[in-house]
């Protein structure tokens, strides 16, 4: 068996300095700079949720869910709204109302 050797980590060549670090910490890693609008799908929060599974062709989900991150929007919003909507439409033909 060989013998292995770790060594301590590399450091910077040159520390960073006082508005280096500031300026990361204001608009580095983890910090969103830009607000984009969201659609929200209606729900009532205190309502219980109940789960729902759906079995699409590989290629269908694969459009989906390259959609929705191209346009910077959840899959589960996107169907919630198309599923609010569609049921709008249902009851209107069947003649349902709600209150």
């Amino acid at each position: 068996m060989s013998k292995k050797t770790f060594s301590a980590a590399p450091k910077p060549k040159q520390q960073p300095t006082d508005d280096q670090i500031l300026a990361f910490e204001r608009g580095g890693a983890g910090h969103d700079t830009t607000q984009v609008a969201k659609p929200v799908a209606k729900s009532v929060p205190d309502e219980p949720t109940k789960r729902l599974s759906l079995d699409l062709p590989a290629s269908m989900h694969t459009r989906f869910k390259t959609a929705c991150s191209a346009t910077d929007r959840k899959m589960v919003g996107e169907l919630q709204a198309y599923i609010e909507a569609r049921t709008q439409e249902l009851e209107d033909e069947a003649g349902i109302t709600r209150k």
